[in-house]
């Protein structure tokens, strides 16, 4: 299944949000997550520290990680 969310969320709660979605991808192996995110009000650097969620995902595995579906393996 495939949920489409748009969240309206303030530049201060965004870090929060992301977390929370990286905690259910963390705690639900084969979930997959793709987020987009319009930011015109905030730096290259505000969008950087926003984004640093932990555990950590290197760049690298941002850009190679393939969706499999949640369940999948």
């Amino acid at each position: 299944m495939k949920i489409f969310t748009i969240a309206d969320v303030p530049d201060d709660l965004a870090h929060a949000w992301l977390q929370h979605l990286r905690d259910f991808d963390t705690a639900n192996p084969g979930c997959h997550f793709q987020v987009m995110a319009d930011a015109p009000t905030m730096t290259l650097i505000d969008i950087i520290e926003t984004i640093q969620v932990h555990p950590d995902l290197e760049l690298q595995a941002i850009l190679e990680r393939k969706s499999t579906g949640c369940g999948g393996s």
